[in-house]
């Protein structure tokens, strides 16, 4: 990707990624949450990347990333041919084991990298999707939504006797992060000076893609990287790192800035959804991982996205004559559709 070609909607403006508390998130006074509001409006807008801290704050204990990320190394320690059983290409739905080269760098959506020309990533994953298992809000007798996109449900598993409590965990995990979400959808709608529940009606059944990921040590010379330079493409991604630093984020000067692993923290930053709501105020910023540092390290990002029939669109608010609608309205659904028929290898099925 040509650094020099980057929009700045996609570019960091800092030197460093700022860390926000979340104490005030669910305070019963509207002025604290406004406070809040205000410095997330403000890592928004400036660099698309923040962190979270702390854990009593996110709600999210620390003994359950813990043991998110126990469960992901013990899967990934597998031999192949385990791993393999639940092979992505069996899934229409992109779901399952994405093993090393399986996944393409694609670039963003202004600067795209040919298919012929797309490299294969230096890192294996296991990816799931929204389902009502995944949803406190739910109930094993609640119905999905018509399968219009063929993205809700149909998760590949192993077998817990493969790895005991592995789903369990990775349900636990993902209906928890799941609950931060919608909280702080509600932030940022504070932030974009719209009613608090402005989201809320396009959450019921929310385009949630979870995946755990393992990046082996990068051999020097070799020209791969762990996960190329790109945007995320849902509406925002909440990451938990292990103690293993890779992730970088580009800058306005051209410069990747490291987001190394904080203890206590959890790191968010803005996909291409909420950007298009922002009209690109809030930045979707191009990030990397460079695994360089010799050793394993895994990683468990967490995107969050509105229900799939719902529809994208710039807010009103946020355009003038002087700076019209940055894109034409669109379904959530084609777009992550779209997007991930591009960065996967085909269905072989």
């Amino acid at each position: 990707m040509d650094i020099n070609l980057v929009d700045e909607a996609k570019a960091a403006n800092c030197d460093h990624i700022p860390i926000i508390d979340l104490s005030n998130i669910g305070s019963p006074d509207v002025e604290k949450r406004q406070e809040l509001a205000r410095a997330v409006y403000d890592a928004c807008t400036r660099v698309g990347f923040f962190y979270i801290k702390v854990f009593e704050n996110h709600g999210i204990p620390e003994h359950l990333i813990s043991e998110i990320h126990d469960v992901a190394e013990r899967f990934f320690s597998l031999p192949s041919e385990e791993k393999m059983k639940v092979y992505i290409g069996n899934s229409k739905k992109y779901r399952g084991y994405s093993p090393i080269g399986a996944e393409r760098t694609t670039g963003t959506d202004d600067n795209p990298i040919p298919e012929e020309e797309a490299a294969g990533v230096l890192s294996e994953a296991f990816v799931i999707g929204y389902e009502n298992a995944l949803d406190f809000r739910k109930s094993e007798n609640d119905h999905l939504p018509p399968g219009t996109y063929e993205l809700y449900g149909d998760n590949q598993w192993p077998h817990d006797e493969t790895i005991p409590g592995f789903s369990a965990t990775y349900i636990q995990y993902c209906a928890t992060v799941l609950e931060l979400c919608r909280r702080m959808l509600r932030i940022f709608a504070l932030a974009l000076e719209v009613p608090e529940d402005y989201f809320d009606s396009k959450i019921h059944n929310p385009g949630v893609i979870s995946r755990m990921m393992h990046y082996p040590a990068q051999p020097v010379g070799d020209p791969r990287e762990g996960l190329g330079a790109h945007t995320d493409f849902e509406c925002f991604t909440i990451l938990s790192q292990d103690a293993v630093p890779g992730l970088q984020v580009l800058n306005h000067n051209g410069e990747w800035i490291l987001a190394p692993p904080i203890p206590g923290t959890l790191v968010v930053n803005i996909a291409d959804c909420l950007s298009t709501w922002t009209n690109k105020k809030f930045k979707s910023t191009i990030h990397r991982v460079a695994n360089l540092s010799g050793e394993q390290r895994y990683s468990i990002p967490f995107f969050f996205g509105v229900d799939y029939d719902a529809t994208v669109s710039v807010l009103e608010n946020h355009t003038s004559e002087e700076n019209p609608p940055c894109r034409e309205p669109f379904k959530a659904g084609d777009w992550v559709r779209e997007k991930l028929s591009k960065a996967y290898l085909p269905y072989e099925g």
